[in-house]
């Protein structure tokens, strides 16, 4: 069984030093048995980032969307449906959440709440001012726990970057409601396509320039990617081949 000791040991083996910027994407079975099963993986997580920021996806967009009556995101109520790990996060004491209806960030560390501030104020949810900016502006890393790039959301940051065809025309209307109760409507323009599906294109070209490297979290297959590098190199591949990532078949989304 992994403790919450040996998943610290492997994160130091990862090279990290516990004072990054770090945002986890994460396949909870894929770790194995850990003592105190998915508390201890967030132990030993928040515990080895304590002088860093420890991020997680808690996106919302299968119970936030333009069906009628899901239009409405409560920060402290709607759920995550990235898994069980950034489920249990979003919950945890000081634990703050941004106000993205649909892609929302929720951040652990003594920076966490100007890291999170002003999500809910931009049209798309990877602004270069907004959150997901300032992962690549902290020079954040990402560390993939069992899954692989088709997770690593941060890349869609860069496909708007770089002016990939990706946003929808018309926005959603939606409605972010934050701790202290007040509402306030969101307009987001949202990803269309099923581009991430592709995001694994870019792997060989990322491991052999650095930008990702492949590690190993308790049981879990892993990868560990540079945020800063990984903009190096593909903002400017996407903006000479926008259909880097596109898919070869279209899909009904």
């Amino acid at each position: 069984m992994h403790t919450i000791a040996s998943l610290k040991n492997d994160l130091a083996a990862m090279g990290l030093h516990g004072r990054e910027t770090i945002l986890v994407h994460s396949s909870m079975k894929s770790i194995g048995a850990v003592e105190n099963r998915a508390d201890g993986v967030l132990d030993a997580l928040s515990e080895y980032f304590a002088d860093g920021l420890l991020v997680f996806p808690t996106l919302s967009y299968l119970y936030v969307n333009d069906r009628p009556g899901l239009n409405h995101f409560e920060v402290d109520s709607t759920p995550a449906c990235t898994g069980i790990l950034p489920e249990l996060f979003r919950k945890r004491p000081g634990v703050v959440r941004s106000l993205h209806p649909i892609h929302s960030l929720a951040a652990l560390g003594k920076d966490a709440e100007a890291f999170t501030a002003g999500h809910e104020q931009f049209d798309t949810a990877f602004n270069r001012q907004g959150p997901f900016g300032r992962l690549f502006a902290r020079q954040a890393q990402v560390l993939c726990i069992g899954v692989t790039l088709v997770r690593a959301t941060c890349l869609h940051a860069l496909e708007e970057w770089a002016q990939v065809p990706v946003l929808s025309a018309e926005p959603l209307h939606l409605f972010s409601t934050g701790k202290d109760g007040k509402t306030v409507p969101v307009k987001v323009h949202w990803h269309t396509g099923a581009h991430s599906e592709e995001f694994d294109r870019a792997l060989p070209l990322l491991t052999e320039t650095g930008a990702v490297k492949s590690c190993r979290f308790g049981d879990a297959p892993s990868l560990l990617l540079d945020c800063k590098k990984t903009e190096k190199i593909l903002l400017p591949l996407l903006e000479r081949n926008p259909d880097f990532f596109k898919p070869e078949k279209s899909l009904p989304f």
